[in-house]
């Protein structure tokens, strides 16, 4: 629960990612001691969560997950969505913080939209991106794909009128705000989601490794469309997180990806939330 609202963490399932090959600023080894000292291997795999909001009045999904785009490893979102009690048809919004497909490919299935009565809500700026043709014309070459896969999950909601565009920051419902934080793409947002004095901030794809990337805030990763942007909204990010200490909920931080950034000497670290179990007996 925060405050009011009630915040479920959802599984789309694990994928690998070559860390070793995508991020930049900082040696191999370096990146390697660093996922060593974790207890970990460079190349290890990734969650990918999305989370749920119930308002009381409304349902909104952050993240949609990657649907079919990476394969057996996701497309969990569906299935984890019905165990927690909620049939995607009753969500009533869907909130990105980009478009890149682990974040959108599960909108769509076969063309279909997975999510029927629900508005897409992503920035202006970010819309704006994906469907232009001179932006992907400029794009790094392994950017490319991504322009496809946005644009196919996106379109039949475009086409159903379901889409809704913003400029941050910018207001979407009572206690949800939108926060631009470009680089990582150029509309890339956060959402900041309060309750009764309780704050929580989705922050999208500030932090891909946070072995890494929190104690060394300029190491970059290639999906990073302006690297040195990101790196520079990743800064700021984490000094203000670290300094209002509120809950962060992070996509890529292995599930459920809950916790607070907090200061460790010259950077950050992760502290992930405790877990507290409530448990009933059957028919209780």
């Amino acid at each position: 629960m925060l405050g009011d609202y009630k915040i479920t963490v959802l599984t789309d399932g694990t994928t690998p990612v070559p860390f070793g090959d995508l991020l930049h600023g900082a040696p191999r080894e370096t990146l390697a001691n660093a996922f060593r000292e974790a207890g970990e291997t460079l190349d290890r795999e990734t969650s990918v969560n999305s989370f749920l909001i119930d308002t009381g009045e409304r349902r909104i999904l952050v993240e949609a997950g990657a649907g079919r785009l990476f394969g057996d490893c996701c497309g969990r979102l569906p299935a984890t969505l019905m165990a927690a009690g909620y049939a995607p048809e009753s969500v009533d919004a869907v909130l990105l913080t980009h478009v890149h497909g682990d974040h959108s490919g599960g909108l769509t299935v076969d063309g279909r939209r997975v999510f029927p009565n629900a508005d897409i809500y992503l920035a202006k700026r970010e819309l704006d991106y994906w469907v232009s043709d001179r932006a992907r014309a400029r794009a790094k070459p392994s950017h490319q794909k991504m322009f496809e896969e946005g644009r196919a999950a996106l379109a039949p909601y475009r086409a159903a009128g379901r889409i809704r565009t913003f400029t941050a920051p910018f207001t979407l419902f009572p206690g949800i705000r939108a926060i631009a934080a470009p680089g990582h793409t150029p509309g890339h947002s956060f959402y900041e989601v309060e309750s009764r004095g309780h704050r929580m901030q989705v922050v999208g794809d500030i932090i891909h490794a946070a072995e890494v990337q929190l104690p060394k805030p300029h190491v970059t990763i290639d999906y990073d469309a302006d690297e040195a942007l990101a790196a520079k909204t990743r800064a700021a990010a984490l000094a203000d997180l670290a300094s209002t200490h509120e809950l962060v909920a992070a996509p890529h931080i292995s599930f459920p990806g809950l916790g607070h950034v907090v200061r460790s000497g010259a950077g950050y670290t992760w502290m992930a939330i405790p877990y507290s179990a409530d448990v009933r007996q059957v028919g209780e």
